[in-house]
């Protein structure tokens, strides 16, 4: 698992105070807190690092030093350049390398194994899914906009990607028994409901955010894929060139005895041995996409609670697709640690031995994750973040989301107790 550590950077201050201030980022990791406390610059940097650390295994193959980074002009694209200071302290610790910021300086450190730990990197489709995403689907002609932010440029490109990959053009979304159609010619998004069609454009505010988290999410979890030979074929002319180069410099993590040969062959569809098919997939994983990190904020956005819950599900189920998959979200809403709650049961009830067709019944089976994979952290308004620490490998209700609803029913007892004192 990779680790956070972040310290006087923008709305965080002390930061996580435990284990030596370094959040650990398990499969699914939830962000939740106040307006302004930090948690997309959380997850803003958790995207910026992985995906530095993806850039540094492509570049460094093996090689003892990589170039330095411009830390800061890389934040700048997630829009945090402004949050540094001189104090300000950011560590990662990944799988291959660690990254470090401090005294107004970036370092990275390989991991002492690099060529090992190589081997057993997962490359990742690295997403992040903004709140801003309505933007997309509000406006006519959303590829015309100059000067989108970074983020929301690259969830565009990738929201039309997904639409065009279907050949019936028909997308079912997770809330409100409602689809999409995708027409190519027109390039326009119909909403379909049991009323008729409307353009997205006059759909409601609830539809227009899920439409990209959900075509968006669904396309890159079946487009990461650890199956090698899938991935040969679907290489383009230009990766090919880049591995076939790659493997004349004859730098390789498994020596000289997976030669180009090989690598040419499989290309034209000749076969080769099985075990220097095997050997050839261990050389040449970290070329290809194997897992997918989904970061999306504030999935709730604009939802009735109920389509809330189904969100998340579509999100854990495409999760569950690949062992080695992350998703972190951001949220203000408590039911959406609720239903986490559920699935960390519904899978605790699984193990147990429940029948999964009761199960199923209340929570989709595709979209159960065990307690032990989540982790929920609360930023705080003085800068600090905490841990909300499991119940029996439950995710804990311990956050101020949860205690604002009890809070909600507790002065509502006392305005009942009001009314049974003075109108009976």
């Amino acid at each position: 698992m990779a680790k956070l550590r972040v310290k006087n950077f923008g709305p965080i201050k002390e930061g996580f105070s435990e284990n030596d201030g370094f959040m650990e980022i398990t499969p699914v990791t939830v962000i939740c807190g106040n307006q302004a406390t930090g948690k997309s610059t959380i997850a803003k940097l958790y995207s910026t690092l992985t995906w530095l650390e993806k850039s540094l295994v492509k570049t460094g193959l093996g090689k003892k030093t990589v170039p330095n980074t411009d830390f800061i002009s890389f934040c700048s694209q997630q829009r945090l350049h402004e949050y540094f200071t001189k104090s300000t302290e950011i560590e990662y610790i990944g799988h291959t390398c660690t990254f470090s910021f401090k005294n107004n300086a970036f370092s990275h450190e390989l991991a002492k194994d690099f060529n090992n730990s190589l081997l057993s990197y997962n490359r990742p489709k690295i997403m992040y899914i903004p709140a801003e995403r309505n933007l997309l689907t509000v406006v006519d002609d959303a590829d015309d906009i100059g000067n989108l932010p970074l983020m929301l440029s690259i969830l565009l490109e990738e929201y039309n990607k997904a639409k065009k990959h279907s050949e019936s053009g028909l997308f079912d979304l997770p809330i409100s028994n409602v689809q999409l159609q995708y027409d190519r010619q027109t390039r326009s998004t119909k909403v379909l409901t049991a009323t008729g069609a409307i353009d997205i454009l006059n759909s409601s505010s609830g539809v227009q955010s899920v439409a990209p988290i959900s075509l968006v999410t669904r396309f890159l979890a079946d487009d990461v894929s650890g199956d090698f030979l899938r991935n040969i074929n679907r290489l383009s002319v230009n990766g090919r060139e880049e591995i076939k180069e790659w493997l004349r410099q004859g730098d390789s993590p498994l020596g000289r005895e997976v030669t180009l040969s090989y690598f040419e062959q499989l290309l034209y569809g000749q076969t080769i041995s099985e075990s220097m098919k095997e050997k050839l997939s261990l050389l040449l994983h970290f070329f290809f996409n194997t897992c997918f990190i989904n970061i999306v904020e504030e999935p709730e956005q604009n939802l009735y609670p109920e389509s809330q819950g189904k969100v998340l599900f579509e999100l854990l189920e495409c999760m569950n697709t690949n062992e080695h998959n992350q998703l972190m979200i951001t949220t203000h809403s408590p039911y959406m640690l609720s239903y986490l709650t559920q699935s960390a049961k519904a899978a605790e009830l699984l193990k147990k031995g429940v029948p999964s067709e009761r199960v199923g019944k209340i929570v989709p089976v595709k979209s159960v994750v065990a307690g032990e994979k989540i982790s929920i952290y609360e930023t705080k308004e003085d800068g600090s973040i905490a841990l909300l620490k499991p119940y029996e490998n439950l995710p804990s209700d311990a956050s101020l989301l949860n205690k604002a609803l009890a809070d909600g029913n507790e002065r509502f007892a006392e305005l009942l107790d009001l009314e049974e004192e003075f109108c009976q």
